[in-house]
């Protein structure tokens, strides 16, 4: 992707973006004849996201370098390449249960990006600060009495942890001791959900969040799925030590929101000038997952028996906004 000088400026990336476009052809498509083929397909799309996702976490845009305020939208980003790092090196080892695992902070970073951009001020911004050092204030308080308690001495651990404390509030704006627990629970007076469902992402909640506990905390459903076969036979349970097969519909649909957090996070961060040239290119990255998307689930509907109805059918996750790439 080669972007105009001007772009190139805006964004504070020098030369030219070589990143590989995956060719989508309906024809060869349309010969797969096994679902590791579709696979492959999509954990190489994801490839292409994450790529952009790099491209993104790099772009400094007009705050050169970053205020506070936009380093929170920023090291989110960043944060998000890691993660989709990790998820593609899980699905790569065919490892689907640590795969789901990284889906909840993975959703979590799409939702708090687009939710930081979208209520973008000092406010906010102090609120996501504050609840985040809510940690390092109990930790502080612990460490101040302890050292009270010992009539005032200072152990060297805890000399190094002080220091490392004020400076952790010192770069965050805001003083250690609004980080209280008097104060909201969740930054932004909205929990997960609800920032979610303010950015349009409500309807991928239930997959991404509540699935995602289920595989991080080991619950009972994430047990009897994965880790448990049970025997009718016997009416008994025994180990079960393979990994779960990773499907398609995990890269596909996770594609999708993240192409859609791109394009609102590129005209956040680079305004129009960036926001124009990547937006084709995005559009063009839509179309393919979706091609991939529909055509796998019309090859999986006859081994259901089902005939495919439309393309909010395939996944239960919502469609990309149009209104992000305009």
């Amino acid at each position: 992707m080669k972007m105009t000088d001007g772009a190139e400026e805006a964004s504070g990336i020098d030369g030219d973006l070589e990143i590989e476009i995956v060719a989508v052809d309906p024809e060869e498509i349309g010969k797969f004849t096994s679902e590791d083929e579709f696979m492959g397909l999509s954990v190489r799309l994801l490839v292409e996201t994450a790529s952009y996702t790099c491209v993104a976490a790099c772009m400094l845009g007009d705050s050169s370098p970053w205020d506070r305020d936009h380093a929170a939208v920023g090291g989110n980003m960043v944060r998000l390449y890691k993660l989709l790092h990790g998820l593609l090196d899980q699905l790569c080892q065919r490892r689907g249960e640590l795969a789901l695992i990284m889906m909840r902070p993975i959703f979590e970073s799409l939702v708090n990006i687009q939710f930081l951009i979208k209520e973008s001020c000092p406010e906010t911004i102090n609120s996501y600060v504050k609840v985040s050092l809510k940690h390092e204030r109990k930790l502080r308080d612990t460490i101040t009495r302890n050292i009270a308690d010992r009539g005032g001495i200072i152990q060297p651990i805890e000399d190094r942890m002080l220091k490392s404390i004020n400076r952790t509030a010192g770069i965050a704006g805001v003083s250690l001791d609004e980080a209280d627990n008097t104060g909201p629970r969740d930054w932004g007076s909205k929990n997960i959900f609800e920032k979610a469902k303010a950015v349009g992402l409500d309807h991928a909640y239930l997959a991404a969040i509540g699935g995602g506990s289920n595989s991080i905390h080991g619950n009972w459903q994430e047990l009897t799925g994965h880790h448990l076969e049970w025997d009718d036979s016997t009416g008994h349970f025994k180990p079960k030590t393979d990994w779960a097969r990773p499907r398609p519909q995990v890269p596909l649909a996770l594609s999708r929101i993240i192409v859609e957090t791109l394009a609102v996070y590129f005209k956040f961060m680079g305004g129009d000038s960036i926001f124009d040239e990547i937006a084709p290119t995005l559009h063009d990255l839509v179309k393919r997952i979706d091609l991939v998307s529909k055509a796998h689930e019309n090859y999986l509907a006859p081994r259901r028996g089902l005939k495919f109805r439309s393309a909010a059918h395939r996944v239960a996750l919502p469609p990309l906004r149009p209104q992000s790439l305009t």
